[in-house]
């Protein structure tokens, strides 16, 4: 995936991610599904480059939900 596809799919996983814990209140149910989602795009990053900027934008956003991995 190109950069603008990464960024158009982590901020698609970013709109989904208040539903997902509201919906998935246990935490391993949670991670499950956020996997289901976050797997894919952090698997489309070709570079090294995209591959931080994916795994940076993934952290970022469950930080603004107070989650961490």
């Amino acid at each position: 995936m190109d950069r603008l596809e990464l960024d158009a799919r982590l901020d698609a996983l970013q709109r989904k991610l208040p539903a997902l814990v509201d919906d998935y209140t246990n935490e391993e149910d949670f991670w499950a599904a956020f996997a289901a989602e976050a797997d894919p795009v952090v698997d489309g990053a070709v570079t090294p480059e995209d591959a931080t900027h994916v795994e940076v934008r993934i952290e970022e956003m469950l930080a603004e939900v107070g989650l961490e991995r």
